[in-house]
C-alpha cells in the first residue's frame, strides 16, 4: 500500500519564450528539473493548475520531451489528480502552447508533487 508524502509545489511558473527548442516563437513553461528541484528517485506529479491562459490558446504537455497530454483551456484549468504523472529525479515537465511569445496573459502553471515512501528506491539508508 503507498504511503504518500506531501511534496508540495515549487511554485507558479510563468510561460516565456521557448526554450526547449520545441516550440521556437511560441510560449513555453518549462518545468525543468532544476525548477522543480526534487531529488527523490520516484515520484509523482498528482495536480496541475493552469491558469491566465489567452483565450483559444493550447498546449501539448510534454514529459521529457515525449507528449503525454494535451490542454485547450478557456483561461484556465486543472489536472484530475486521478491520473498522476509518474516522474523520476531529473524528469521534466513542459508545456507548449500554440500562442506567439509576444502573446498576453501568460500561461501560469502551477504543479504538486508527492512520493511513495514505501517504495524501496525512495528510502534512504
Amino acid at each position: 500500500m503507498a504511503t504518500y508524502v506531501d511534496l508540495g509545489t515549487p511554485g507558479p511558473n510563468t510561460a516565456g519564450p521557448d526554450q526547449t527548442g520545441r516550440n521556437t516563437g511560441n510560449l513555453t513553461n518549462q518545468l525543468s528539473s532544476s525548477f522543480i528541484g526534487i531529488t527523490i528517485a520516484v515520484f509523482e506529479c498528482y495536480h496541475m493548475i493552469v491558469s491566465s491562459v489567452p483565450i483559444g490558446a493550447g498546449a501539448v504537455i510534454m514529459r521529457n520531451g515525449r507528449q503525454y497530454s494535451y490542454t485547450q483551456p478557456f483561461s484556465g484549468s486543472e489536472w484530475d489528480p486521478a491520473q498522476p504523472m509518474g516522474l523520476f529525479a531529473g524528469d521534466e515537465i513542459d508545456f507548449l502552447w500554440n500562442v506567439p511569445s509576444a502573446t498576453t496573459p501568460l500561461p501560469i502553471v502551477t504543479a504538486f508533487f508527492r512520493y511513495d515512501a514505501s517504495l524501496p528506491q525512495n528510502k534512504s539508508g
